[in-house]
């Protein structure tokens, strides 16, 4: 509201601007009235009575002007109803009113003239409708124009403050997925390493396809999220590589709709669930592990049966600390994490386009 402050109802050529177009609407009622009595008798000056009716006109727009800034002053810019306005309106009028009545009573009172009382009784309360007219128009158009400035200031904070926001939001999303490279490739190049000396040809075909694929997660990890179709292309092209170390010993069955779905998840979510149930489970050609990925209402599954290794791995928890961080400034909806004595099954909430 600091643009309001900055307005200033007495400012004083705003003033005489006013006082003329007070003085022009009095000579144009005087003029439509067309009343004897508005002009001065007995010989009077007329040039004199103009001068006294300007220089009145003057006088009463100047205090309701200061009577204006005020009544505003004791009116809260957020509690400026139309109710407050009009009882506003009805105090200024009070006021001018009542400057126009102690005026004509302190006229005749020390001048004790019949003339003065005839003629002041009449034109200082026109002088003071007037002003309460000029002062009114004047003061609720400032008003109209603060708050229209204090609403406008108020989009563009909001604005700013929204595009901080997503400036911050993608700092941290780009930071998170910034994780997911070196995670990706430090268990990759363990596999690696371990190809080298058990089967070096094997070895050689899939540092090959590994490049493709990590050319292919480095493409994608650029977007905040990915459509479920394009991730389960990705994960197809990731299940070739395990599918090469591996063999028969890990199967995962994916259902078929989740290859049309056009909604939305984070980027390589799949491959780090995958990649961590493969991690941290036992599998052999004769007792495989078996992963499952499926659609249950509005969320992706992943699910596997728990198959404990004789010794077992150390976890960093990075893949689903991640996966969880990245949902939490998309959307409101949470990573459901669930495990059993038979599996254990992580929930991914299926995002719209919008995110």
């Amino acid at each position: 509201m600091k643009k309001e402050s900055k307005t200033n109802i007495l400012n004083w050529k705003n003033c005489i601007s006013l006082s003329l177009i007070a003085y022009g609407l009095y000579i144009i009622l005087w003029l439509i009235v067309g009343d004897e009595d508005l002009t001065v008798e007995n010989g009077g000056s007329f040039m004199a009575e103009m001068l006294i009716d300007f220089v009145l006109c003057i006088l009463f727009t100047f205090m309701s002007l200061l009577y204006s800034h005020l009544l505003f002053r004791f009116i809260p810019s957020e509690g400026r109803s139309y109710k407050r306005l009009v009882i506003y309106t009805c105090l200024l009028f009070l006021l001018n009113n009542l400057m126009a009545y102690g005026m004509t009573e302190a006229y005749n009172r020390l001048l004790e003239s019949s003339f003065g009382e005839a003629f002041y009784m009449k034109n200082v309360y026109i002088y003071g409708m007037i002003a309460t007219f000029i002062s009114c128009i004047y003061s609720c158009a400032i008003y109209l124009e603060s708050y229209i400035q204090a609403n406008d200031e108020k989009s563009r904070l909001e604005t700013a403050l929204m595009k901080e926001k997503e400036i911050a939001l993608q700092s941290q999303l780009q930071s998170l997925k910034a994780q997911i490279d070196p995670h990706f490739m430090f268990n990759n190049f363990s596999i690696l390493s371990e190809l080298i000396e058990e089967n070096p040809t094997l070895a050689e075909c899939f540092l090959s396809n590994l490049s493709k694929v990590y050319r292919y997660i480095i493409q994608n990890l650029e977007r905040t999220v990915i459509s479920v179709c394009e991730e389960i292309r990705f994960l197809d092209s990731y299940l070739y590589l395990i599918k090469m170390r591996y063999g028969e010993s890990v199967v995962v069955h994916i259902e078929d709709s989740l290859r049309k779905e056009k909604k939305s998840i984070p980027p390589a979510c799949l491959q780090l669930l995958v990649e961590n149930a493969i991690k941290h489970n036992g599998h052999s050609p004769d007792a495989p592990l078996s992963i499952d990925i499926l659609r249950i209402e509005n969320h992706i599954v992943v699910r596997n049966l728990l198959s404990p290794l004789l010794s077992s791995i150390e976890s960093t928890g990075l893949g689903q600390k991640n996966i969880r961080e990245r949902y939490a400034l998309l959307s409101h909806q949470e990573v459901i994490i669930q495990k059993t004595d038979r599996d254990y099954s992580v929930s991914l909430p299926i995002l719209n386009n919008t995110h």
